[in-house]
């Protein structure tokens, strides 16, 4: 019998095992009649997982992890099923490198910032996807390397990702830390230049999961059959030959299977493009090692206690018995 499942997603090029999964069948191939809900933002995600309004979904661990334990709304009995991508994220500045290349950290980068800083005029307005993100955690991280202090010398604002391109044209942000393509897009537009990103900041770290909400929780044969046609998206994905194809598909509009992404960053980003941060589309169990060094983070700005790191413990990491500090 097939079984109607709704998944999550925001127009983002690591969304693309979930729209390919359908445009190559695999969904019904196990017996899953899939609606793509495609989000304005990741608060819907949030929501929609946290209300049953969605059954699975692809979003950033953070964001997961802090649902699950309830800081979205009610008892989710949110889950991981797997590991999505790696890397991918940018960090963008508005105007005219004063340097090139990315920001080299310590004082090279503070150099930098400030030069950057003083053809403001002001303090910075930078913008992050939501607060509990691998973006704020990855830019956090970034600032400390060249000894700039994020709460302090930075304004953060929390804007979806598709938005952040009419922000930076309009003046009302000044950068921002975004996923794919749309960092690569802002420096084909020539509306904002790469200082840094997952890759010279923490490479390879995790970066999307697909989670199931409580819906599933008694209905193991679906949350199995919705994780073997991702994981069979995912490897059809990682090929560079499937790139050019992949990224006409993701710039279809919605109506139409795709998610309105733009065709030249979009190929820059999948794997075998050009772009400085390229996805690296991985399946398999998420591992306690993926997770570390967000707890750590997570900890460290106080969004995480000791009782609740062992309930993400438990909930997310079932893949390993021990942790490596990032």
């Amino acid at each position: 019998m097939t079984v109607a499942v709704r998944i999550g997603v925001l127009k983002l090029a690591d969304s693309a095992p979930v729209i390919m999964a359908r445009q190559q069948g695999l969904f019904a191939q196990y017996g899953l009649e899939a609606e793509i809900v495609v989000s304005p933002s990741w608060a819907n995600i949030a929501d929609g997982l946290a209300w049953n309004r969605l059954d699975a979904a692809v979003m950033f661990a953070p964001l997961a992890m802090m649902t699950a334990l309830g800081r979205r709304g009610p008892d989710t009995m949110l889950r991981p099923l797997g590991r999505v991508s790696r890397g991918g994220n940018t960090i963008m500045l508005r105007g005219s490198a004063p340097a090139r290349a990315v920001w080299q950290a310590g004082l090279a980068g503070r150099q930098a910032f400030d030069v950057w800083r003083a053809a403001l005029g002001r303090k910075p307005r930078l913008a992050v996807v939501h607060m509990y993100s691998t973006h704020l955690l990855i830019l956090r991280r970034f600032l400390e390397s060249i000894e700039v202090e994020m709460e302090k010398e930075t304004d953060l604002c929390v804007m979806p990702p598709t938005d952040m391109i009419h922000a930076l044209s309009e003046k009302t942000i000044d950068g921002c830390c975004v996923g794919p393509p749309w960092g690569t897009e802002a420096e084909l537009l020539g509306l904002a230049f790469q200082v840094g990103g997952s890759a010279t900041v923490l490479p390879n770290h995790i970066e999307k999961i697909l989670v199931t909400s409580g819906k599933f929780s008694l209905a193991e044969d679906v949350v199995h059959r919705v994780s073997r046609a991702v994981e069979d998206a995912l490897s059809f994905c990682q090929q560079p030959e499937q790139a050019e194809n992949i990224a006409r598909i993701l710039a279809l509009p919605v109506s139409e299977g795709g998610l309105t992404l733009p065709v030249g960053a979009t190929r820059a980003i999948l794997p075998g493009g050009g772009a400085n941060d390229v996805i690296t589309f991985t399946g398999g169990s998420l591992q306690l090692s993926d997770l570390d060094w967000i707890m750590k983070d997570m900890m460290a700005l106080g969004w995480l206690e000791e009782a609740g790191r062992k309930t993400l413990t438990r909930l997310f990491g079932s893949g390993a018995a021990e942790t490596t500090h990032a």
